[in-house]
This record gives structure tokens, C-alpha cells and sequence, in this order.
């Protein structure tokens, strides 16, 4: 095929989806209802992205009944404060590790704003208009590194597109992993079969506000290793 043929892309525009797409919390409209139409559009997009072995075993349950979400978000209450009284594996590591940087540190610095938000979707996920929670058949958690690391690639890809698709139509979502804390009782809930994983938890609403802009990240420099770690 020559270059003639090749579609030329909007390097600005997928920049600006890519660098501007993130977990909303506070600016998630709980009023407008999203349409279903919308919803299939974003996760079509979303089966596009890489599968390992193209087994496509990704599954993803869409939650809009009122009942439903009111127990998901009750559910994700009680985790959120097994986490923060420290009776989770996470409390003991990243929560750990945030509170040893220091005091200029950027991630220290956009804390205070992370707790805020995190507590207002906590106290309002049962508003949601749409739950998204992707899974992937067969459970994998006590299995090597290898096979962990095909299982979750199979899945997490897919997640991140359907984030990228709904914000291209200005939709906004939220990557949540608290509710598989109690990943069992929402699977009842939901009629998931044991053998299936839960992968994350998106509430998705329309946009509030104006756009969104790039967030504050640690310079290139500090996270890029070229040959061998640390150089």
C-alpha cells in the first residue's frame, strides 16, 4: 500500500484524547443520561485493542439499573474503608509509599485534591448514569508472572480504549479497582460466573464543564531508562 493510500491521522486530536483522558470524578454530570447508543459505540472501539493469542475472551457487563448500582456503590464504600484503615495489601504499599515523598514532591502535592475527589465519587457512585465493569474469563491470580502478565494485557488495553473512545464523545470515566475488594458478592450480584475476572469498575456520565487539560506528571527523565535500568 503506498503512503498515498495510507489515512493520514490528526496527530493533534489523538494527542489531545490521549494526554487529556483521565479518571473524573467531580465533574461527572449525575443527571444527564448517557445514551445506550453511545455506550456500544465506545465499546466497539474498545474490541479493537491487542488480545493475547486473539483468544478475545474479554467480557464486559454494563450496569444501569438503579438497585444494582445502589449495592456496587454501598460495596465500594466498605472497601474504601478497609483501605484507608490500612486492612488491604495496597493500604500497606502505594498508600505507604505516597506518604514518604516529600513534602515538594509533585504526587505529594496533588494529594490533598486526589482524597477530595476520591471521596466525592464515593459518596455519589450509586448516581452514576452507567457502571462499566470489563472482565476476562478464567481466573489467573495465583499463576506465574507470565501468565498474570498475558491474562491482565488482555484485558487492561481494552479498558484503557473504552476510556479513550468515551471521552472522544465527551463522555467521562473513572478507573476504579476498590470493588474487588469484594469482587465475589458483585459477582453474585451480576450473575458473573466464578471462573471470570473483574478487571476494573467505570462510572461513565457526560462531561461537566469546559475540556480537560494535561496532568502534572513527573519529568520524562526521572522514568525513562535507555539500555539499562538507572542510565
Amino acid at each position: 500500500m503506498s503512503n498515498d493510500a495510507v489515512r493520514p491521522l490528526d496527530l493533534a486530536s489523538v494527542d489531545h484524547v490521549l494526554t487529556t483522558t483521565r479518571s473524573v470524578r467531580q465533574r461527572l454530570d449525575l443527571e444527564r443520561k448517557v445514551p445506550e447508543a453511545l455506550i456500544k459505540e465506545a465499546l466497539n472501539v474498545a474490541l479493537q485493542a491487542p488480545t493475547g493469542a486473539n483468544t478475545q475472551t474479554w467480557r464486559f457487563v454494563v450496569v444501569t439499573e438503579a438497585a444494582a448500582k445502589a449495592r456496587i456503590a454501598d460495596l465500594y464504600r466498605q472497601a474504601a474503608g478497609l483501605y484507608v484503615e490500612g486492612k488491604t495489601s495496597l493500604s500497606r504499599t502505594g498508600v505507604t509509599m505516597l506518604r514518604e515523598y516529600a513534602a515538594t514532591d509533585l504526587r505529594q502535592q496533588q494529594r490533598e485534591a486526589l482524597i477530595k475527589s476520591g471521596g466525592y465519587l464515593m459518596e455519589h457512585l450509586q448516581e452514576v448514569p452507567v457502571m462499566i465493569i470489563p472482565c476476562i474469563e478464567s481466573r489467573f491470580e495465583h499463576e506465574d508472572v507470565f501468565t498474570q502478565a498475558s491474562m491482565w494485557g488482555s484485558i487492561l488495553p481494552a479498558t484503557w480504549s473504552l476510556m479513550l473512545a468515551l471521552r472522544a464523545r465527551r463522555l467521562a470515566s473513572a478507573w476504579t479497582t476498590l470493588h474487588l475488594i469484594f469482587e465475589q458478592e458483585i459477582s453474585a450480584l451480576l450473575g458473573i460466573p466464578a471462573d471470570v475476572t473483574q478487571a476494573a469498575l467505570l462510572p461513565v456520565a457526560w462531561l461537566k464543564g469546559g475540556d480537560l487539560k494535561a496532568a502534572k506528571r513527573l519529568p520524562l527523565e526521572e522514568v525513562t531508562y535507555w539500555n539499562r535500568w538507572g542510565s
